[in-house]
């Protein structure tokens, strides 16, 4: 059986994406693989699985997005919880570890991760990358909570 993190490292390096091995061995040095999230996919490699779940409804769901986009943005929407929150959003802290470790974003991959919570209709005209992964990363948290209702 593939894991997730099998899944990811080979989704993320088919992207050929210049910096992609410095964001690997981050993920694998960071608890990105072990954490859960906050409010759903509470378990243990909880983050991982959610940002799989992303993708897959992504990669559905976008077929005028270039694949690489979608990884990116899928994949690493919420790389920010791997680190104590600084005041910022985790969709910002994202954005600023992926850039400090020399990771080139396009303009439509900054906004999507930076603001994926931000909920703001203006954002979502300008940027349809965001739009697809706010869908993905909402479709992915309802069927976590459906299936773990008590």
């Amino acid at each position: 059986m593939i894991t997730s993190k099998d899944r990811i490292l080979g989704i993320l390096r088919a992207t050929g994406r210049p910096g992609i091995e410095a964001v690997i061995a981050y993920l694998e040095s960071s608890s990105y693989f072990r954490r859960g999230c906050y409010g759903h996919h509470k378990e243990y490699g909880g983050l991982a699985a959610h940002s799989i779940e992303v993708y897959d409804y992504m990669t559905a769901s976008g077929r005028f997005f270039s694949s690489d986009s979608i990884a990116v943005v899928a994949l690493f929407h919420d790389l920010g919880k791997t680190v104590r929150s600084d005041g910022t959003g985790h969709g910002h802290r994202s954005v600023r570890i992926l850039e400090g470790l020399g990771f080139e974003l396009t303009d439509s991959e900054r906004k999507a991760i930076g603001n994926h919570h931000d909920h703001n209709p203006l954002d979502y005209a300008s940027c349809p990358l965001l739009c697809l992964l706010s869908a993905g990363d909402c479709a992915s948290t309802r069927r976590w909570k459906r299936a773990n209702r008590k």
